[in-house]
Protein backbone atom coordinates (compact mmCIF):
# COMPACT_ATOMS: atom_id res chain seq x y z
CA UNK A 1 0.00 0.00 0.00
CA UNK A 2 1.31 3.62 -0.82
CA UNK A 3 1.26 6.12 1.79
CA UNK A 4 -2.44 7.80 1.49
CA UNK A 5 -3.03 11.43 1.21
CA UNK A 6 -4.98 12.93 3.80
CA UNK A 7 -4.95 16.57 5.62
CA UNK A 8 -4.84 15.95 9.41
CA UNK A 9 -8.65 14.95 10.28
CA UNK A 10 -10.14 15.78 6.59
CA UNK A 11 -9.75 12.30 4.74
CA UNK A 12 -9.62 12.18 0.94
CA UNK A 13 -11.47 9.55 -1.50
CA UNK A 14 -12.81 9.33 -4.68
CA UNK A 15 -15.75 7.83 -6.64
CA UNK A 16 -16.77 3.96 -7.58
CA UNK A 17 -15.79 4.97 -10.86
CA UNK A 18 -12.55 5.23 -11.14
CA UNK A 19 -11.39 1.87 -13.11
CA UNK A 20 -13.75 -0.29 -15.18
CA UNK A 21 -15.03 -3.08 -13.05
CA UNK A 22 -16.91 -3.99 -9.92
CA UNK A 23 -17.51 -1.70 -6.75
CA UNK A 24 -14.95 -4.00 -4.90
CA UNK A 25 -12.32 -3.50 -7.82
CA UNK A 26 -12.42 0.32 -7.11
CA UNK A 27 -12.20 0.13 -3.36
CA UNK A 28 -9.17 -1.66 -4.20
CA UNK A 29 -7.71 0.75 -5.68
CA UNK A 30 -8.79 3.83 -3.82
CA UNK A 31 -7.28 2.40 -0.42
CA UNK A 32 -3.67 2.87 -2.25
CA UNK A 33 -3.51 6.23 -1.84
CA UNK A 34 -7.19 7.52 -0.21
CA UNK A 35 -9.10 6.81 2.92
CA UNK A 36 -13.04 6.10 1.54
CA UNK A 37 -14.64 5.30 -1.51
CA UNK A 38 -18.21 7.55 -2.67
CA UNK A 39 -20.56 4.76 -4.01
CA UNK A 40 -22.09 6.78 -7.40
CA UNK A 41 -25.46 4.52 -8.02
CA UNK A 42 -28.12 4.92 -10.63
CA UNK A 43 -30.91 2.43 -11.18
CA UNK A 44 -33.56 3.77 -14.07
CA UNK A 45 -33.60 4.43 -17.53
CA UNK A 46 -30.31 3.80 -18.12
CA UNK A 47 -29.74 1.19 -15.85
CA UNK A 48 -28.99 -0.25 -12.82
CA UNK A 49 -26.04 -0.85 -10.35
CA UNK A 50 -27.63 -0.91 -7.10
CA UNK A 51 -25.57 -3.83 -5.69
CA UNK A 52 -27.96 -7.03 -3.72
CA UNK A 53 -26.91 -7.98 -0.23
CA UNK A 54 -24.25 -10.90 -1.02
CA UNK A 55 -22.13 -7.63 -2.45
CA UNK A 56 -22.79 -5.69 0.28
CA UNK A 57 -21.56 -8.20 2.66
CA UNK A 58 -18.46 -8.98 0.84
CA UNK A 59 -17.65 -5.24 0.69
CA UNK A 60 -17.97 -5.27 4.39
CA UNK A 61 -15.49 -8.02 4.86
CA UNK A 62 -12.68 -5.94 2.43
CA UNK A 63 -13.88 -2.10 3.72
CA UNK A 64 -12.41 -3.75 6.98
CA UNK A 65 -9.25 -5.56 5.70
CA UNK A 66 -8.62 -1.92 3.69
CA UNK A 67 -9.64 0.33 6.51
CA UNK A 68 -11.64 2.10 4.47
CA UNK A 69 -14.98 4.55 4.61
CA UNK A 70 -17.79 4.66 2.69
CA UNK A 71 -20.15 7.30 1.19
CA UNK A 72 -23.53 6.51 -0.09
CA UNK A 73 -24.77 9.22 -2.96
CA UNK A 74 -28.70 8.23 -3.34
CA UNK A 75 -29.65 7.61 -6.76
CA UNK A 76 -32.96 9.95 -6.60
CA UNK A 77 -33.06 13.42 -5.94
CA UNK A 78 -35.79 14.43 -3.92
CA UNK A 79 -38.32 17.22 -4.62
CA UNK A 80 -37.83 17.32 -8.20
CA UNK A 81 -41.99 17.17 -8.49
CA UNK A 82 -44.69 18.09 -6.40
CA UNK A 83 -46.52 14.92 -7.51
CA UNK A 84 -47.36 13.23 -4.42
CA UNK A 85 -46.78 9.34 -5.66
CA UNK A 86 -43.35 10.80 -7.19
CA UNK A 87 -42.07 12.12 -4.47
CA UNK A 88 -43.03 9.31 -2.17
CA UNK A 89 -41.43 6.65 -4.59
CA UNK A 90 -38.06 8.81 -4.34
CA UNK A 91 -37.95 8.94 -0.53
CA UNK A 92 -38.81 4.69 -0.81
CA UNK A 93 -35.48 4.57 -2.52
CA UNK A 94 -33.59 6.46 -0.27
CA UNK A 95 -34.85 4.45 2.52
CA UNK A 96 -34.11 1.33 0.51
CA UNK A 97 -30.80 2.62 0.21
CA UNK A 98 -29.47 3.19 3.86
CA UNK A 99 -31.66 0.21 5.11
CA UNK A 100 -29.23 -2.11 2.23
CA UNK A 101 -26.33 -0.24 2.70
CA UNK A 102 -26.50 -0.12 6.93
CA UNK A 103 -24.15 -2.91 7.13
CA UNK A 104 -20.97 -1.08 5.11
CA UNK A 105 -21.42 1.78 8.25
CA UNK A 106 -21.35 4.55 5.68
CA UNK A 107 -19.86 7.67 6.60
CA UNK A 108 -22.88 10.10 5.25
CA UNK A 109 -25.49 9.47 2.47
CA UNK A 110 -25.63 12.13 -0.31
CA UNK A 111 -28.84 14.04 -0.67
CA UNK A 112 -29.56 16.50 -3.61
CA UNK A 113 -32.54 18.71 -2.59
CA UNK A 114 -33.86 19.16 -6.39
CA UNK A 115 -36.33 21.19 -7.91
CA UNK A 116 -37.96 21.23 -11.14
CA UNK A 117 -36.12 24.33 -12.43
CA UNK A 118 -32.17 25.03 -12.04
CA UNK A 119 -31.05 28.44 -11.14
CA UNK A 120 -31.42 31.33 -8.54
CA UNK A 121 -34.20 29.16 -7.11
CA UNK A 122 -35.08 25.63 -7.15
CA UNK A 123 -39.01 25.97 -7.89
CA UNK A 124 -41.67 28.87 -9.29
CA UNK A 125 -43.40 28.32 -5.75
CA UNK A 126 -40.78 28.61 -3.17
CA UNK A 127 -43.12 28.55 -0.21
CA UNK A 128 -44.83 24.87 -1.48
CA UNK A 129 -40.78 23.99 -2.51
CA UNK A 130 -40.01 24.21 1.30
CA UNK A 131 -43.01 22.70 2.59
CA UNK A 132 -42.53 19.79 0.53
CA UNK A 133 -38.95 19.76 0.95
CA UNK A 134 -39.12 20.03 4.50
CA UNK A 135 -41.46 16.82 4.81
CA UNK A 136 -39.26 14.70 2.68
CA UNK A 137 -36.53 15.54 5.06
CA UNK A 138 -38.04 14.77 8.12
CA UNK A 139 -39.41 11.41 7.02
CA UNK A 140 -36.07 10.46 5.79
CA UNK A 141 -34.09 11.84 8.94
CA UNK A 142 -36.81 9.46 11.11
CA UNK A 143 -35.95 6.62 8.70
CA UNK A 144 -32.02 6.80 9.42
CA UNK A 145 -30.17 5.29 12.01
CA UNK A 146 -28.16 8.50 12.43
CA UNK A 147 -29.90 11.18 10.93
CA UNK A 148 -26.70 13.50 11.03
CA UNK A 149 -25.51 10.98 7.96
CA UNK A 150 -27.70 12.70 6.17
CA UNK A 151 -25.47 15.06 3.98
CA UNK A 152 -27.55 17.67 1.54
CA UNK A 153 -25.28 18.83 -1.20
CA UNK A 154 -24.77 22.25 -2.40
CA UNK A 155 -26.52 22.67 -5.71
CA UNK A 156 -27.08 25.18 -8.58
CA UNK A 157 -28.94 27.69 -6.16
CA UNK A 158 -27.52 29.44 -2.77
CA UNK A 159 -27.46 26.75 -0.15
CA UNK A 160 -29.23 29.83 2.18
CA UNK A 161 -32.30 28.46 0.96
CA UNK A 162 -32.09 24.72 1.99
CA UNK A 163 -30.13 25.33 5.17
CA UNK A 164 -32.68 26.27 7.04
CA UNK A 165 -34.52 22.78 6.32
CA UNK A 166 -31.10 21.12 7.35
CA UNK A 167 -31.06 23.04 10.56
CA UNK A 168 -34.41 22.50 11.92
CA UNK A 169 -34.11 18.64 10.28
CA UNK A 170 -30.87 18.13 12.18
CA UNK A 171 -29.15 16.42 8.70
CA UNK A 172 -25.47 17.87 7.54
CA UNK A 173 -24.14 19.38 4.63
CA UNK A 174 -22.27 17.99 1.78
CA UNK A 175 -20.08 21.45 0.54
CA UNK A 176 -19.19 20.83 -3.15
CA UNK A 177 -17.02 23.50 -3.90
CA UNK A 178 -17.02 22.44 -7.25
CA UNK A 179 -20.75 23.58 -7.60
CA UNK A 180 -19.80 27.10 -5.72
CA UNK A 181 -17.49 27.91 -7.95
CA UNK A 182 -19.12 26.34 -11.05
CA UNK A 183 -22.39 28.53 -10.21
CA UNK A 184 -20.40 32.24 -8.90
CA UNK A 185 -20.96 32.06 -4.95
CA UNK A 186 -18.66 33.00 -2.57
CA UNK A 187 -17.00 30.16 -1.27
CA UNK A 188 -15.02 31.92 1.92
CA UNK A 189 -18.51 32.71 2.74
CA UNK A 190 -20.00 29.61 2.25
CA UNK A 191 -17.47 27.81 3.94
CA UNK A 192 -17.92 30.24 7.09
CA UNK A 193 -21.55 29.65 7.27
CA UNK A 194 -21.69 26.50 6.50
CA UNK A 195 -18.77 24.13 7.40
CA UNK A 196 -19.95 23.55 11.16
CA UNK A 197 -22.26 21.42 9.75
CA UNK A 198 -20.73 19.94 6.89
CA UNK A 199 -19.79 16.12 7.00
CA UNK A 200 -18.71 15.57 3.44
CA UNK A 201 -16.96 17.84 0.39
CA UNK A 202 -17.10 17.21 -2.64
CA UNK A 203 -14.35 18.66 -4.94
CA UNK A 204 -13.39 18.64 -8.64
CA UNK A 205 -11.99 21.12 -11.28
CA UNK A 206 -14.26 23.36 -13.37
CA UNK A 207 -13.06 25.04 -16.91
CA UNK A 208 -13.71 28.80 -17.59
CA UNK A 209 -16.92 27.46 -19.86
CA UNK A 210 -18.40 26.38 -16.43
CA UNK A 211 -17.57 22.40 -17.15
CA UNK A 212 -17.51 20.61 -14.05
CA UNK A 213 -16.39 17.41 -12.58
CA UNK A 214 -12.82 17.57 -14.16
CA UNK A 215 -9.50 16.85 -13.07
CA UNK A 216 -7.80 19.07 -10.13
CA UNK A 217 -5.77 20.82 -12.21
CA UNK A 218 -8.70 22.86 -13.11
CA UNK A 219 -9.00 23.91 -9.54
CA UNK A 220 -7.25 26.61 -8.07
CA UNK A 221 -4.49 26.06 -6.17
CA UNK A 222 -4.67 28.57 -3.46
CA UNK A 223 -8.58 28.20 -3.26
CA UNK A 224 -7.29 24.09 -2.61
CA UNK A 225 -5.50 24.86 0.40
CA UNK A 226 -7.87 27.36 1.58
CA UNK A 227 -10.22 24.34 2.24
CA UNK A 228 -8.23 21.97 3.52
CA UNK A 229 -7.31 24.72 6.19
CA UNK A 230 -11.15 25.66 6.37
CA UNK A 231 -11.76 21.96 6.87
CA UNK A 232 -9.38 21.44 9.57
CA UNK A 233 -10.18 24.40 12.03
CA UNK A 234 -12.86 22.44 14.49
CA UNK A 235 -10.99 19.52 14.42
CA UNK A 236 -13.89 17.10 13.18
CA UNK A 237 -13.68 14.36 10.98
CA UNK A 238 -15.03 14.92 8.02
CA UNK A 239 -14.16 13.31 4.18
CA UNK A 240 -13.28 14.88 1.10
CA UNK A 241 -14.32 13.12 -2.05
CA UNK A 242 -12.81 13.79 -5.56
CA UNK A 243 -15.76 13.52 -7.37
CA UNK A 244 -14.11 12.84 -10.62
CA UNK A 245 -14.01 10.04 -12.74
CA UNK A 246 -11.51 7.50 -14.68
CA UNK A 247 -8.49 8.72 -16.20
CA UNK A 248 -9.72 12.03 -14.41
CA UNK A 249 -8.77 10.51 -10.95
CA UNK A 250 -5.02 9.78 -11.52
CA UNK A 251 -4.71 13.44 -12.83
CA UNK A 252 -6.40 14.63 -9.85
CA UNK A 253 -4.31 13.07 -7.37
CA UNK A 254 -1.37 14.18 -9.40
CA UNK A 255 -2.71 17.76 -9.21
CA UNK A 256 -3.43 17.63 -5.47
CA UNK A 257 0.01 16.33 -4.85
CA UNK A 258 1.82 19.49 -6.90
CA UNK A 259 -0.66 21.94 -4.93
CA UNK A 260 0.69 20.70 -1.06
CA UNK A 261 4.61 20.62 -2.82
CA UNK A 262 4.21 16.70 -2.54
Amino acid sequence: MMDRICFGKLLLGGTSWIVPGTFAENMCELSRETDSMMFVLFDGEYGCNIPDKAEISELVSLKKDLDMEVVVHFPRDICRSEDTEERRRCEDSCIRMMELFEPLDPFGYILHLDGEILGEYPSRNMTRWTELTHASVLRLAAAASDKTKICAETLDYNFRIAYPITEDTGISICLDIGHLVRYGHNVAEQMNLYMPTTRVIHIHGVSEDGTDHLDMSCFDAALFRDVTAKANEDGKKRLMILEVFEEDYKKSLNAIKKYMGA
